[in-house]
């Protein structure tokens, strides 16, 4: 529902960007999430699906990229990739800690106690999606550099790595925390935001 939410947030000009070069790149955005979100939602219906069959959802992923891999500048386009992803989680931290995700919000009709609250919920979700699209987009890029199509992997992949890391367990519980808090978040968002 997100991942349709921000695909038509951006398509129907919810935040009246407009229609010039300017405004089309910030109605990008929200269609970039909202895809991101949406393979999030076919990401973790895989991992359901995958415990019944023998193929697991990874191999799928690196297939794509192997194909990738074999188109011409297939490497910078895996690269391109990595980096957009990780600039796209950059940008989510950005605006998680600067509370920017909060002039979409109309902060007149919210109590001082619930604006705590929501700032609260918007650091730890961004943050939270931040690690996700880092991950992704650094697996990318090293699949990029090491022109091996094995290198990249997917949601699950990245999660899967990170559990199985030193601080692993912990950021992932961090991750898992930040993401329930982008479901609490969206409800307050549900109820206060501006629409044009």
């Amino acid at each position: 529902g997100h991942g349709i939410w921000n695909i038509l947030r951006g398509v129907a000009d919810v935040d009246d960007a407009g229609g010039g070069w300017q405004g089309i790149g910030k109605r990008i955005i929200p269609v970039g999430i909202g895809i991101f979100y949406l393979i999030l939602a076919w990401t973790a219906w895989s991992i359901i699906a995958a415990a019944r069959i023998s193929q697991p959802e990874q191999a799928i992923q690196k297939t794509l990229t192997a194909v990738l891999l074999t188109l011409p500048f297939g490497a910078v386009l895996v690269g391109i990739i990595g980096f957009s992803v990780i600039g796209a989680g950059i940008h989510q931290c950005y605006s998680g800690i600067s509370g920017k995700y909060q002039e979409n919000f109309r902060l007149c009709e919210v109590e001082n106690r619930q604006q705590r609250i929501i700032t609260i919920l918007g650091i730890f979700s961004f943050t939270a999606q931040a690690l996700i699209f880092g991950l992704i987009g650094y697996f990318f890029v090293w699949a990029a550099i090491a022109f091996n199509p094995n290198e990249a992997i997917g949601m699950d992949g990245a999660l899967l790595k990170l559990a199985q890391s030193y601080w692993g367990k912990t950021l992932l519980f961090i991750t898992a925390a930040g993401l329930v808090c982008t479901g609490i978040l969206s409800i307050y968002e549900a109820k206060y935001r501006r629409l044009c």
